[in-house]
Formats: structure tokens, sequence, C-alpha cells
């Protein structure tokens, strides 16, 4: 179809056309904003996940400069930043079971997160915060725009320089049933030992699962969670951060100071089903614990629902 010359006008003006209501125009972007996704699946999932953030900025020498305060809309964060180079640590939902040490040190390798008190790191600790990481490097020109030193990977329509938020704990499901009765009635406590409790936070020494950037641990400790018989079984989640192929924690299972059944190794069950955790970003986890009379226990996978193959993790005793 051919148009008249004056239509060639109109439609060329109105491709160029820039609504200043419209965040996600083209010629209308803020450039000076940073925006933040979390998209697990390809599917932008920021707001069921993430509640709150933390920014720590850097100059290009990774020297930290100063926390910046979150902008009204959690999801794009305002730079009003001079000409030079900087990185944006971000941390999601670090609430109050951990905190930064060394965040306010001269450089980004000094920072690490620990436990909330540090002097519990050898001592039984409670549920970790369900945390997230981001990590940007960029350029600010003498505009006070952003311009991208690596790859920009925009999910959305937005055009907006865009921080990749990653999963950065683990969720462990445990049900446990008895052969026959519960030994005892009452409150149990469910106990993993050998598992992350601290992070070194510099992006240099990090880490890839499915393409996603994750830290490095580099302390172990033991987690610990009370859990309500009801039913004639138990049924607990444990949040951690996240485990790695070499470090998967052992399982036990206490009533007062008693252990009940074995000692499992997790380790041993998750190669048996051919769970790597080194390999997957979404760490989520379930396993289901039936415990014998005879002190044994057999561990296989939770799966809510029929199955053909049913694959076991092997006895214990």
């Amino acid at each position: 179809m051919k148009f008249p010359p004056i239509a060639l006008i109109l439609l060329a003006l109105a491709t160029a056309a820039c609504s200043v209501d419209d965040d996600r125009d083209l010629c209308c972007a803020r450039t000076n904003v940073m925006r933040y996704s979390y998209r697990p699946t390809g599917r932008e999932e920021f707001h069921g996940h993430i509640r709150s953030l933390r920014h720590l900025l850097y100059d290009g020498e990774g020297r930290f400069m100063r926390e910046l305060n979150p902008g009204p809309e959690l999801q794009e964060q305002s730079l009003d930043l001079p000409e030079g180079s900087y990185t944006i640590l971000t941390l999601g939902n670090l609430l109050s079971s951990h905190s930064l040490l060394h965040a306010d040190q001269p450089i980004i390798s000094s920072l690490e997160l620990h436990p909330a008190d540090a002097r519990v790191a050898r001592e039984a600790l409670g549920n970790a915060d369900e945390l997230f990481w981001g990590v940007r490097h960029f350029d600010i020109d003498t505009n006070g725009m952003i311009t991208d030193t690596g790859p920009d990977r925009r999910w959305d329509d937005y055009t907006l320089p865009t921080t990749e938020m990653n999963n950065i704990h683990c969720h462990l499901r445990v049900v446990v049933e008895w052969n026959n009765i519960p030994d005892y009635y009452g409150d149990y406590a469910m106990e993993l030992t050998g598992v992350p409790t601290a992070y070194r936070l510099d992006p240099g020494f990090a880490g890839k699962a499915d393409g996603f950037i994750v830290p490095p641990h580099h302390t172990e400790g033991i987690h610990r969670m009370c859990v309500p018989l009801e039913a004639d079984m138990l049924d607990g989640e444990l949040v951690t951060l996240r485990y790695t192929d070499k470090v998967i924690p052992t399982l036990r299972l206490y009533h007062e100071d008693e252990q009940i059944g074995p000692t499992i190794d997790l380790k041993k069950a998750f190669r048996e089903w051919g769970w790597y955790p080194s390999r997957v970003h979404v760490q989520e986890y379930a396993v289901r614990v039936r415990l014998f009379g005879d002190g044994s226990a057999e561990v296989s996978p939770l799966i809510e629902g029929s199955i053909v193959d049913w694959i076991n993790g092997g006895y214990f005793s």
C-alpha cells in the first residue's frame, strides 16, 4: 500500500511522539533511574518475593561511599550522582536474622553478611531471612545519566538499566511420620548442622547458578526450629542460606534434649536423587522422613500427589 506524502509525515510524527505520562516511552526514559527485577522463571516476580531493599554505593575502585535511601517505589532507584564509575550492591529482605559487617569499610571486598549477633554463630540459629542480592556496575555521564559498562539485560518495556536480583537462600521442608505412633507428644525440634550461615559479599568472588550470580559462603553452623506435633506428624520448613554441592547439612530430630531417630546425612540423599544445589538458583526442597521402632529411618523426596517411580534416599540407622 502506498501512502500520500502528507500521510507519511503524520505517520512519522505519530511514531516519534512521546508521552510524558508513560514511563515505558523510549524517548522519555528516565535514564538516571535504576530498575530492579526478579525473574527466576522468565516472568517478573519481584513484588511476590522482595519486600525491602538496601543499596550500598561504591565508586569505580570499589571504595564504599554511602548507603542510599530506597526511593518511594521499591523497584526503582533514582541516582543523583556526579560523573564517574560506580557499583551498587543491593540486598533484598535483610530484616533481622542477618546483619552486614564492615559495611562502612573503605573497600567492597571487606563486606560480609553474618548472623545478626555474631556471638551466636556457634550456637543454633533460627530461620534466616529470605535473602536476595544484586550487583550492578555502571557509569554516570556528564549529564547525570546512567550508561552501562556491561551487558544490559532488560526484561520489560521500561528501557531502564536493570539490576537482576538473585535468590541467595534455601527452603527445606521436612515432614516426619512414624511407622507406628510418635515417641512423645508436644513440641519437637528439627536441627540442621553444617549449613552455611555467612556470606562474603565480594562480587569478585561470586559464582553462578543457572546464570544467576550467587555469593560464596565462608562459615557453617547449626539451625534449629521448634515444630509442634500435629495429627501424629511433624511438618516444618527451615530457611537458611544457600546449600552447595559440597555443603549440604545433616538432619537430626529432638524431643527436649533426646535425639529421636538416626542422624540423617542429606548429602547422601541429595546425591541419590540427583539434587545438586550449586546448579540451581532457586533452592526449594522437600523431604519425607519415616521413623521405625528399631531406631532406623527411611528418607524420600516429598511429593504431594501420585508418582509412578518412587525413589528412596536410603535407610539410616
